[in-house]
């Protein structure tokens, strides 16, 4: 029983002797809170964090960029992108002031990251970070231009933002099971409920986080944006 014990303890020296116990430690903090007043301000991390939370009350972000200094720009919305992505893939009722981005799958440690913010009123805006596990891949946010009546083809994403689509419009969709769907506006709408049960009076969203679509070509009637997250491949 003895050498038991001995061995035991032995192997948990060793084993964290070999991993160092920042590894595992799970990353929440406020990392910044911004002056109550109008401006441009930015803080910087040295990781890039599963989440960023930020609670802007009454003065909604007009942009928000967050840039890592080897990787690039993993994130550049404005207002509209915001109101879009920020309760992606959050379930109930979210609070209208409230975003939550998810940078990550997970903590990346080692970088040189700028979070940029332009705030429109005199309000203090707090921002937390925190992860739940160790990550290896950035998202990467981004805007696209839908030209009117015009189809548009999208690849390579997890996460599709249409704020100009109306019950009309249409989005054609591959798998990558060869299997294709044409659906209208109306039905996409009943899709997105499936998992955002709290954006559908903001827009409709194509999720494919789990990677099972090949293609979405969108054709909408009006000019517009179409915000995109997707895996940064530079990571």
């Amino acid at each position: 029983m003895f050498l038991t014990l001995a061995l035991i303890f032995v192997s948990v020296l060793t084993v964290q002797s070999i991993i160092p116990h920042s590894e595992y430690l799970i990353y929440g903090s406020l990392v910044f809170t911004s002056p109550a007043a109008a401006g441009t301000y930015f803080f910087d991390l040295k990781y890039i964090p599963q989440f960023l939370i930020y609670d802007a009350a009454a003065a909604p972000l007009t942009n928000l960029r967050v840039q890592e200094q080897s990787d690039g720009v993993i994130l550049d919305l404005p207002l509209a992108g915001i109101a879009q992505v920020r309760a992606f893939k959050r379930f109930g009722l979210v609070a209208s002031t409230v975003t939550m981005f998810r940078l990550a799958n997970g903590h990346i440690p080692n970088k040189n990251v700028t979070v940029t913010l332009v705030q429109p009123g005199a309000v203090a805006i707090p921002f937390y970070t925190s992860s739940d596990r160790s990550g290896s891949i950035a998202f990467k946010y981004t805007t696209a231009a839908l030209l009117a009546g015009q189809p548009t083809v999208f690849k390579d994403f997890s996460g599709l933002f249409l704020p100009g689509l109306a019950a009309a419009d249409t989005v054609l969709i591959k798998f990558r099971s060869g299997f294709s769907q044409l659906f209208n506006g109306a039905e996409l709408l009943e899709l997105t409920a499936r998992y955002q049960n709290s954006q559908l009076a903001t827009g409709f969203i194509v999720n494919n986080v789990d990677a099972y679509m090949h293609e979405v070509e969108v054709t909408q009637a009006i000019a517009g944006a179409a915000y995109l997250m997707s895996f940064n491949v530079k990571l």
